[in-house]
């Protein structure tokens, strides 16, 4: 399955067959291709996805603004306060990463990790949290879309 013009998900024999024709497609234009690939379902471009869509979403909301309105710095300052905040609450070691001198090999402190290195379990963990701290504190709510959703339905018993 195509998500968009540089990323193919191949789950099944039929995306499989729909990939083989994209890259013969590809290959034929260029005569050179260049690929990287991830093996597993560690996690789903959507949960990435609205994890930013609910971040614009709070920040509007906190600036009583349109989301087309919420600037980066916006966005990248509630990304930082909310996986500050998330990691204070639950204490979940898996959000952290150590920071290595380059000269000496010891450590230099610690740094919350990039959103993208989170497994599915661990970014539905956050997204979780995300939503029911908005409501909670501030009355907005978070609406569940995509892979989220469906893992929401699935832990739930609902297909």
């Amino acid at each position: 399955m195509q998500i968009d013009e540089k990323t193919f998900v191949v789950d099944s024999l039929i995306s499989l067959t729909a990939f083989c024709a994209f890259v013969k497609t590809l290959f034929g234009k260029g005569k050179y291709i260049t690929f990287t690939w991830r093996l597993g379902a560690d996690r789903s471009l959507d949960q990435n996805a609205i994890f930013y869509v609910w971040l614009t979403e709070w920040a509007a909301h906190l600036a009583g603004i349109s989301k087309k309105e919420v600037m980066p710095q916006m966005v990248e300052f509630l990304k930082r306060k909310v996986k500050k905040r998330y990691y204070l609450e639950t204490g979940n070691s898996w959000m952290l990463d150590k920071l290595v001198n380059p000269e000496t090999g010891e450590d230099s402190g610690i740094i919350y990790k990039s959103s993208a290195d989170y497994g599915m379990g661990e970014m539905f963990l956050l997204l979780s949290w995300m939503q029911m701290t908005a409501a909670e504190e501030h009355a907005l709510v978070l609406e569940s879309r995509g892979q989220f959703s469906k893992l929401q339905r699935e832990q739930q018993g609902e297909q």
